[in-house]
């Protein structure tokens, strides 16, 4: 009989890795300076205290092809939240501004009415968005039968998130909580650049009563109220990046944890890591028994298949 006597853990230094730069290009109806103001997902004020920073054209500004110029400011952060506004008078109230405009991650145009609050996203015009690839997914990310469900793709500081959902139309919310910021959903593996996918299954789809509307949050920073799609995957920034179509996704092999397509002795280390350092980098299907927990049970069951048991 086959027998396994020594298993070698190693561990490796992660390396932090540097902050993304968030560009936040804007032009106004008026064409007077707008205020900006800036916070990200810990409430931390990025670009002063309210009503944020004049800015300036002649000092940072953006000329775009077809001639326009846009006041221009980047900040060198994964996702901030942003309000544009009219700085007030003398800068008290009354301030003419936008809603909260939450989970900016990239390069982004907007344009900005003084005079009304209004403001429109026109980043499409002046950024060709790039196809989603969904290899990038891990072969947790399947379609749920019968069930309302949903994919999110956080942040990679992220270690935790949460899920708001409701009905306008019935008034219903759809968590067992009830109160904000939602019911904690499940952590289902990482992309392959090493960022966290969350997934939210729901109650038993009703046609009278269907989710509308979905917020993800990791109880500071969040996404905007996006429109709900069953099976959607999405990001911070809202963007609704796939929809796992009926019988989408790959089924787990038994006994792949790192989900590197075969079943080694690596698995095993995953998850180890996990269970002894917390580290689940590694981690694409931990849960191998299917009790919604990764212990050791679940070493077993890969024990199992590497004897050939399963």
């Amino acid at each position: 009989m086959k027998k396994i006597t020594t298993l070698l853990i190693s561990l490796a230094c992660v390396a932090i890795a540097a902050n993304a730069t968030v560009t936040i290009n804007v032009r106004t109806s008026t064409g007077d300076a707008p205020y900006l103001y800036v916070w990200d997902g810990g409430g931390n004020q990025l670009n002063g205290a309210w009503p944020g920073t004049l800015m300036d054209a002649e000092q940072t500004y953006t000329t775009t092809s077809d001639g326009l110029v846009w006041f221009t400011q980047s900040f060198e952060e994964d996702a901030i939240n942003i309000i544009f506004n009219d700085g007030g008078i003398d800068g008290e109230e009354p301030f003419v501004q936008t809603s909260n405009i939450m989970g900016v991650t990239e390069t982004n145009f907007y344009v900005f009415d003084p005079e009304e609050g209004g403001y429109e996203d026109v980043t499409s015009t002046y950024i060709t968005p790039t196809g989603f690839d969904i290899n990038t997914l891990p072969n947790t990310v399947v379609y749920v039968e019968g069930k309302e469900f949903a994919y999110f793709i956080a942040p990679k500081s992220w270690t935790k998130c949460n899920v708001w959902v409701w009905s306008n139309t019935t008034g219903t919310n759809f968590t067992t909580s009830g109160t904000w910021p939602g019911d904690p959903i499940n952590y289902v593996g990482n992309t392959t650049d090493g960022s966290p996918v969350y997934q939210w299954i729901g109650p038993d789809i009703d046609e009278a009563d269907r989710t509308e509307f979905i917020i993800f949050n990791n109880g500071s920073s969040q996404t905007a109220d996006l429109d709900y799609v069953a099976g959607g995957v999405y990001n911070l920034s809202g963007k609704l990046l796939y929809t796992v179509p009926a019988g989408g996704g790959n089924t787990p092999i038994p006994g792949d944890v790192n989900g590197d397509g075969n079943v080694t002795a690596a698995d095993i280390t995953a998850l180890y890591d996990m269970m002894l350092n917390n580290d689940s980098s590694n981690i694409v299907n931990g849960d191998q028994n299917g009790d919604g927990e990764i212990t050791s049970a679940d070493v077993t069951a890969v024990y199992d298949v590497l004897l050939g048991n399963n």
